[in-house]
């Protein structure tokens, strides 16, 4: 299926941490709406990420040439799995 096809090219280009979701829509009208959730690390720079998500648009449409639409939606630093995160993120200011 093109769905993993897609989801292994997006693994495979380098800077892409994490494929989140891909799915593949049929359009009424004819072709195809793909949509991806891409994981990035928090260190990476915005203009990188700019650069990989055009990278990976390529990807997929060697893959889906029919597709309409590609919708690739940068998760660059999700949020933290703790509950408690360290205090030293915090930066308390007061005003005499």
């Amino acid at each position: 299926m093109q769905t993993s096809a897609i989801q292994e090219a997006l693994l495979a280009t380098a800077g892409i941490q994490s494929v989140e979701s891909v799915d593949v829509h049929e359009l009424a009208e004819g072709g195809l709406l793909i949509t991806a959730r891409l994981g990035f690390g928090p260190s990476t720079p915005t203009g990188d990420v700019v650069a990989l998500l055009e990278v990976a648009r390529a990807a997929v449409r060697s893959i889906a040439a029919e597709a309409v639409g590609i919708v690739l939606e940068p998760v660059v630093a999700g949020p933290r799995g703790d509950a408690n995160p360290p205090t030293d993120v915090f930066v308390i200011r007061g005003a005499n």
